[in-house]
């Protein structure tokens, strides 16, 4: 079994799901109740960092069951909210993640907007500073996370996220949210164990890349964001997330055999739209991972990280980073590197961001 803090946490995704789905719950209930209330029209999700990844993922899995009488969700990276803060009036809301709810940007929203919109804090730490000042608490369960690096704490608060707007809309599509998050928890267990018997030999083979793209389509474009930032962080290498069009006119212009292209490819719309880049890709001569169901890729010559066949492309965020954290974990380590203990940590200090677990004087990752 791969040892250390992060490969445990990672481990730990599913059980971090099921747990805030049954704890987070009635929070998530009581906040959407209040939004309805208060006769909400627009939400805006803002976070930073891994949670506006978080934003995004949210906000795309709340419009696959809107219907156009419900309210609009925004999502925002949170030092561009509060820094160019919209117009807000009596229909708006925010909903600001911090995993560790000290985050600075969205305490200063949240202090901004106090008595002038509904603002509802998603929180994996109890007793943070945005339990004192959000005016509608969820809080995320599982555990804190002990790692600089997040990646128990990014499912947990991301499926808080998906409580607050799933409750917000009601009824059946509620109901059908739970099931979904219920769900990617066994997925992510199935992915993670999976991935374990296969990222050794893997990173063995992706040692010395200095370039790595990661690409996906609708909901699993959020996934490639953060899959490739997990690659950042922890093996300290160029890697970059792409949505599948955009990677056809973008970064297709440089892909080639000094290239890998990591494919989220989950069960879903944008499935073959992925493989097609994947496709192209092999053929420009770039190594290619698949990241996708079935016990074989897809893509001739391609390696292959399995996905369960129930992993929907909706809530691809919980599952398909995983077994890319985890292969990112091992390729550190040939690196030279300890995610466990980076050596990024003042460079965030320096810049005043003192949000990160593990550093003494703070509690959880954004």
């Amino acid at each position: 079994m791969i040892q250390g803090t992060v490969p445990t946490e990672i481990r730990a995704e599913g059980d971090a799901i099921r747990a805030t789905l049954a704890a987070a719950l009635p929070e998530a209930s009581a906040a959407a109740a209040a939004l309805r209330s208060a006769g909400v029209r627009r939400i805006h999700v803002i976070g930073n960092g891994t949670s506006y990844h978080s934003s995004v993922a949210a906000a795309t899995l709340y419009r696959r069951y809107a219907a156009a009488d419900d309210p609009t969700v925004i999502a925002l990276n949170a030092g561009e909210f509060r820094h160019y803060l919209p117009a807000l009036g009596a229909g708006d809301a925010v909903i600001g993640i911090s995993a560790s709810g000290e985050f600075r940007d969205v305490l200063a929203v949240t202090d901004r907007l106090r008595g002038r919109v509904p603002v509802v804090g998603i929180v994996q730490v109890p007793g943070s500073t945005l339990d004192r000042t959000a005016e509608h608490l969820v809080h995320a369960a599982g555990g804190p996370g002990n790692a600089p690096v997040m990646t128990k704490t990014f499912v947990a608060t991301l499926a808080a996220t998906h409580l607050v707007l799933g409750e917000l809309l009601g009824g059946e599509r509620a109901v059908a949210v739970r099931a979904g998050l219920a769900r990617a928890a066994d997925d992510v267990d199935a992915a993670v164990l999976a991935a374990s018997t296969r990222v050794e030999a893997l990173a063995a083979a992706l040692d010395g890349v200095e370039h790595v793209f990661v690409v996906g389509s609708g909901n699993a474009t959020p996934a490639a964001f953060e899959a490739a930032l997990k690659l950042k962080e922890m093996a300290l290498l160029h890697a970059e997330g792409a949505e599948t069009w955009e990677m056809e006119s973008g970064a297709a212009t440089i892909i080639g055999p000094r290239s890998v292209v990591i494919v989220l490819a989950p069960t879903g719309p944008g499935r073959d739209a992925a493989l097609s880049v994947a496709r192209h890709a092999a053929d420009w001569g770039a190594r290619v991972i698949e990241v996708g169901p079935g016990t074989v890729p897809t893509v001739a010559g391609a390696d292959h990280l399995p996905l369960p066949a129930t992993a929907a492309e909706d809530y691809a965020p919980l599952v398909a980073p995983a077994p890319v954290a985890l292969l990112a974990f091992v390729l550190a380590r040939l690196r030279g590197h300890d995610p466990d203990h980076p050596g990024w940590i003042e460079r965030y200090h320096s810049q005043g961001l003192r949000h990160i677990v593990g550093v003494g004087d703070a509690t959880a990752e954004d």
